[in-house]
């Protein structure tokens, strides 16, 4: 591994992506030396990312008051509950912000143990190579989900327009079939088209960029429990001196510290995240039973848009789940451990590797390992059975009329 290759300097391009939206807004993410992270209130970057808050805030404040026109229903909840959980994922990573340069110089002090020898013979993990092929697949399907839904859209406002004899532009109509909520209180300008736009973007690009910092986050961390892992299988069934196991559980505790302090960090993210995922699936899930339409842009960027979601959400499971893998093994190749060469430095260890999990987390609702991913199974498929009791399933492909009372 280049002695250079630690998480800050892989991720930060990422993160520096990521402010473009109004996302954790630090100053000098992309700085050599983590040293020079800082978190300032008066800065550019943080009067930014308050401007983007503002206007989600302002129209989420539009779609409250076009919900309670319009009565409260199954559609409109969700629509409702798509803006809080944009507000919340911008306000948690505003959070975040607050304490990361904190985060990053402990990453940074535990990083040094495993950037000398001899653990930089075990570091073919590749931390930037991972970061940049997740983010480039996750958000490069989100462009694609996005670009599919905004056709959607398009196409769904120009057959209304058409059917019904609507007397408006067409872009007009684009404005009220995406917008309605603000199409009862703002009237149409051609001029507001690109700006609402962008804030759109600014409401989507969180959903999918909290799985792919949860994913950034945990192939960092799996990192170094691979270079741990790698050192102690390395002496398998060998004879080891009582130092050697004292610096390796001295190590181990230093990751697990590490894996504490980010758990709490992003916690609530993950939680956020893992709820809004299940949420959107079954919500989609609820929909596939329902009418849905013949048109093939509309059942490609339906099941496109649900087939994401769950392949996002179980890449994150897999991915984020490494970190407890690689325990798993180390505890394998510990119970290998010759009993000629079994001390009290390897009990001690033996002990602590059996404490508890380790993880991230949900705010300790749920861990991230590879068995949350049969516990969602479960629950998807009990939900499946239970709307197919009370929803015909043959009503699923047939709606040509698009005119709305």
């Amino acid at each position: 591994m280049p002695q250079g290759e630690t998480f800050h300097r892989a991720v930060s391009k990422v993160l520096f992506i990521s402010q473009i939206y109004g996302l954790l807004p630090v100053s000098n993410v992309r700085a050599l030396d983590v040293a020079d992270i800082r978190f300032r209130w008066c800065s550019p970057r943080i009067l930014y990312s308050l401007l983007i808050g503002i206007l989600n805030l302002c129209e989420f404040g539009a779609v409250i008051n076009y919900v309670i026109k319009v009565t409260i229903n199954f559609h409109t909840s969700s629509t409702l509950s798509l803006y809080i959980v944009c507000l919340l994922e911008h306000l948690f990573f505003w959070r975040l912000a607050i304490q990361w340069p904190r985060i990053m110089r402990t990453w940074h002090g535990v990083e040094q143990l495993f950037l000398r020898v001899p653990y930089r013979f075990y570091g073919e993990y590749r931390i930037k190579k991972r970061i940049y092929i997740v983010f480039t697949i996750v958000m490069s399907s989100a462009l694609v989900e996005h670009c599919l839904l905004l056709g959607n859209s398009f196409h769904l406002s120009n057959m209304e327009r058409t059917q019904c004899k609507i007397n408006v532009t067409y872009f007009e109509s684009i404005y009220k079939w995406e917008r309605p909520h603000l199409y009862m209180i703002l009237p149409y300008h051609f001029w507001m088209l690109p700006i609402l736009e962008w804030v759109n973007q600014t409401i989507a690009y969180p959903r999918s960029f909290t799985d792919c910092f949860i994913m950034c986050i945990g192939i960092g961390l799996a990192a170094r429990f691979h270079q741990l892992y790698r050192r102690i299988a390395a002496v398998h069934r060998k004879v080891m001196p009582a130092v050697f196991w004292t610096e390796v559980r001295e190590h181990y505790l230093a990751l697990k510290r590490l894996v504490h302090l980010l758990d709490a960090a992003i916690a609530p993210l993950v939680l956020l995240a893992f709820g809004n995922n299940m949420s959107f699936i079954c919500f989609q899930l609820f929909n596939s039973f329902k009418n849905i339409g013949v048109d093939f842009l509309v059942m490609l960027a339906f099941w496109y848009s649900l087939g994401f979601a769950v392949v996002r959400t179980l890449l994150t499971i897999f991915v984020a789940s490494s970190i407890n893998d690689y325990e798993r093994k180390i505890v394998t190749a510990l119970r290998d451990v010759p009993s000629r060469a079994w001390s009290i430095e390897v009990q001690r260890f033996s002990e602590q590797l059996g404490n508890d999990t380790t993880a991230l987390s949900g705010s300790g609702f749920f861990y991230l390992t590879r068995s949350l991913v049969l516990a969602m199974g479960t629950t998807i498929i009990t939900y499946e059975l239970m709307i197919s009791d009370v929803i015909n399933q043959g009503s699923i492909r047939q709606k040509t009329q698009y005119c709305r009372e």
